[in-house]
């Protein structure tokens, strides 16, 4: 099996380790977003290997990036009786600031950067934790000033269908419960049709990428992939 590198592997106290990483490489930029339950660390893995296996070089991400952050988010978000969604789209924000850092320093030195989640993430799941709109996603996070992604893929599922891959796993935050679900596959489908149709200007932005749409609720983890690797050619 080819190795495939993990980006927080190579950040040390903040800062991105890149010796021993090749130069002039044509970078693309993949994010795979949507769903809890709907299969993306699986999705993200399996794209990795097989461009691995071709010869490239490739590292994969998960959004927030940096363990030391993920603790701090887990804390603010997983306290009984704690809501300040604002609070958690600013602790957001700066994350996709710093992912975004990561990936202009990354920009030429791997063939394909993967990424679970990322900056489209405040807009399905921002919406669905403060029930919010898009604009106020919008304000707080500045997109202009992030990265950009090449593709998105979208990743649905049934929100039952999703809840049961999901719900013996440990480290569940507070927003993984199977109402939040239900509100959040609903909102990734409106999301994704908002972008496609051009008819949200908070969401341009995100036009400029290429985005793919996949229900999961029926299909196999090779089928996932298989679907995933024949859209992106």
């Amino acid at each position: 099996m080819k190795k495939v590198l993990f980006l927080p592997e190579l950040i040390d106290k903040g800062r991105l380790v890149l010796d021993g990483l090749p130069e002039c490489r044509e970078t693309k930029f993949i994010s795979v977003t949507g769903q809890d339950g709907a299969g993306k660390t699986s999705l993200r893995d399996g794209l990795a290997q097989f461009y691995a296996e071709q010869g490239y070089v490739v590292m994969t991400a998960k959004s927030p990036c940096d363990k030391h952050i993920v603790h701090l988010l887990n804390n603010a978000i997983s306290q009984d009786g704690y809501e300040d969604p604002y609070t958690e789209e600013l602790l957001f924000s700066f994350c996709d600031g710093l992912l975004s850092n990561y990936m202009r320093q990354l920009k030429g030195r791997v063939d394909y950067f993967i990424c679970q989640r990322g900056p489209m993430d405040q807009y399905a799941h921002g919406v669905t934790r403060s029930r919010k709109d898009f604009k106020t996603i919008y304000d707080v996070q500045k997109p202009e000033r992030l990265a950009k992604f090449d593709v998105y893929i979208h990743l649905n599922a049934n929100p039952e269908v999703a809840w049961e891959r999901i719900k013996e796993d440990e480290g569940k935050d507070r927003y993984e419960y199977p109402e939040y679900f239900a509100r959040q596959t609903v909102n990734t489908k409106i999301l994704y049709d908002a972008i496609v149709s051009g008819n949200e200007p908070e969401l341009q932005f995100l036009r400029e990428s290429k985005n793919y749409y996949i229900d999961t609720t029926s299909m196999t983890i090779v089928e996932v992939l298989e679907a995933a690797i024949k859209l992106l050619k």
